[in-house]
Order: C-alpha cells, then structure tokens, then sequence
C-alpha cells in the first residue's frame, strides 16, 4: 500500500512538472476591445489586467473593417 501511494504521488508531481515546463517562457495573447484603442491606454488596460512584468498592448486595426480597432495584450504564460 506504502509503495503505491508513493508512486502515485512522484507521479502526480512529474506530470504537474511537466505541464509547468511546457507553458514556461511561451508569450500568450489575449485581446481587448475598448470603443476607441490608443496604444497608450491599451497598454495601461494590459499592465493593469495582468499585473505582470513584461505586459505590453497595442493596437490593430481588424481586416474587416478598419475604422474599428482592438488592442493586443502579450504576456508571459
């Protein structure tokens, strides 16, 4: 039984290990979608949301209508 429940617990720990390995160091991106984007307060709305360093956001206009912008947050994962 003693055996088992050791297994089981290095085996929860490498695989939690391995998933942590994974999504370290990737940049992730979510997007925003304020009436009127300025890069100036799509980055601040980033940095506030995420809390992190290494946030920054910008604006993009869409392809299909480009009077409408959304704003870009890049973050680490």
């Amino acid at each position: 039984m003693t055996k088992n429940t050791a297994l089981t617990i290095f085996m929860v720990v490498l695989v939690i290990g391995m998933v942590m390995e994974e999504t370290q160091g990737d940049t992730c991106h979510e997007y925003l979608y304020p009436k009127k984007c300025e890069n100036n307060q799509c980055n601040s709305e980033c940095a506030t949301k995420f809390k992190e360093v290494g946030v920054f956001g910008f604006c993009v206009p869409p392809r299909s209508e480009p009077t409408e912008q959304f704003c870009i947050c890049s973050y680490n994962c």
